[in-house]
């Protein structure tokens, strides 16, 4: 049995049949859920327009913009690839005073294996030499060292930036942002479309020989390995025959394109138990061996925190248990003491079914406790966020314009607190509210 990586992981089946059509399709489909992350990982390496260089965005997404994943209107996004075979990086940050700010770190796999900022090591300034355990151990004087198992590392940069004054304050914050590599650096990879099929079982497997599987993965590994799939491996030399080989294209292409639809329907079953709103499982971020989370939270929404650092909640479906739509109007309401606790923001934004913000009159795509002069609280400390089409005629609400068909709204909690994360605090139900309702005035509450 050949092996690859530190790992030792099996990369190839000898003396074993090889497997038949069926056993092959259902192989091929858990390859490609098992693999697809890793892709799409290796794809957004090959966009950076450098490695070890962080860039930043200076303004929040925008609905005419495809979103490489559901994007916040909260916090501005940095964005790092690094390469850390030529020894640490060294990141460094400025104060940050009492501003959120954190900085993901995103193995190959997709998983969070660590953070730096406001939660994790404080509000700076501050240092940090990321440093591979395989590559050079070079110390960086005055810098904490934080140690990753790969050499290839996403860094996702989140930073809390409210009205337009307020941006720029953040903007200049993050120009203080730097990476500076301690030994050589090389280029991105190059950019290749999305493949598909037998093209993209390979992929997976060119992209596990530059990123080995972790230990935990053997079993999926050797799975995967009968039909050639695996580091080192192609599916051409896996020995299948002529029908076994159509049942694996047919299964990979089938297998992905069907992702979506499955994880759209498993949204909406969790939504269907926790009175329409889709908690996601306390695996996220950290998936381990659940592949088919992994895979659906990237579908949905790549690179996600683990609760410890944001809590998503999937507003799919109405009190009734219906789905979202346009065509009616609808309502959040916060009693007084009982807005989502969070120490750093929480928000609510809503989205089409393609997860693109939704263009409207207004340009509001979310309604936060971090634009505190926008927020609308009644006398009584209450928050009121209608979800229509049409303006309400009640000042004392927050409007949130939707679509005309179906939409989700996203709640999203950062640095939850102990009543979120164990579940003492749950999200009022999204109130289908009657026809006129949205627009006289006479909300219930």
């Amino acid at each position: 049995m050949a092996t690859t990586g530190t790992n030792s992981l099996p990369t190839g089946l000898t003396g074993v049949a090889a497997p038949g059509p069926i056993r092959s399709a259902i192989l091929a489909v858990q390859a490609v859920t098992y693999g697809y992350p890793l892709l799409e990982f290796e794809r957004f390496r090959s966009e950076a327009p450098g490695l070890n260089v962080i860039w930043s965005e200076t303004g929040f997404a925008e609905p005419d913009v495809v979103p490489i994943w559901r994007p916040n209107t909260d916090t501005l996004y940095s964005r790092a690839v690094l390469d850390l075979s030529g020894g640490p990086v060294v990141l460094s940050v400025p104060d940050m005073g009492d501003r959120y700010f954190s900085f993901q770190l995103n193995d190959p796999y997709t998983n969070a294996i660590s953070y730096l900022g406001t939660r994790a090591t404080g509000s700076g300034p501050g240092s940090y030499a990321i440093t591979w355990d395989g590559g050079p151990q070079v110390t960086v004087e005055g810098a904490q060292s934080v140690t990753v198992p790969y050499r290839n590392i996403v860094l996702l940069g989140r930073t809390l930036a409210g009205d337009a004054a307020d941006q720029q304050q953040a903007i200049a914050l993050m120009d203080q942002y730097s990476l500076t590599p301690s030994g050589p650096t090389g280029s991105p990879p190059p950019q290749t479309p999305m493949p598909s099929g037998l093209a993209m079982l390979d992929a997976i497997s060119a992209a596990m020989e530059l990123n080995p599987p972790p230990g935990s993965d053997a079993a999926i590994v050797q799975a995967i390995a009968q039909i050639g799939v695996g580091p080192g491996l192609t599916v051409a030399d896996a020995g299948l025959g002529p029908l076994a080989k159509i049942a694996v294209d047919l299964a990979a292409r089938a297998g992905f394109a069907a992702a979506p639809v499955r994880t759209a329907s498993n949204q909406y079953l969790a939504a269907l138990g926790n009175h329409g709103w889709a908690a996601p499982p306390s695996a996220i971020g950290n998936y381990g061996t659940d592949y088919k989370l992994r895979a659906g939270v990237f579908f949905v929404g790549p690179w996600a925190n683990v609760r410890d650092e944001a809590i998503y909640l999937g507003g799919m479906l109405d009190q009734t248990l219906l789905p979202l739509n346009g065509s009616n109007s609808y309502q959040i309401y916060f009693a007084p003491g009982q807005e989502p606790p969070a120490d750093a923001f929480w928000s609510v934004t809503v989205y089409d079914p393609d997860g693109s913000l939704v263009a409207n009159p207004i340009n509001r795509y979310s309604v936060s406790s971090s634009r505190p002069d926008e927020l609308v609280r009644r006398p009584d400390g209450s928050v009121v966020i209608i979800l229509s089409r049409d303006k309400p005629g009640d000042i004392t609400v927050n409007w949130l314009p939707v679509p005309g068909g179906s939409f989700s709204a996203y709640m999203r909690l950062y640095l939850p607190r102990e009543p979120a994360l164990d579940g003492r605090w749950q999200p009022p139900p999204i109130t289908r509210l009657q026809s006129t309702a949205a627009t006289s005035g006479s909300l219930t509450s």
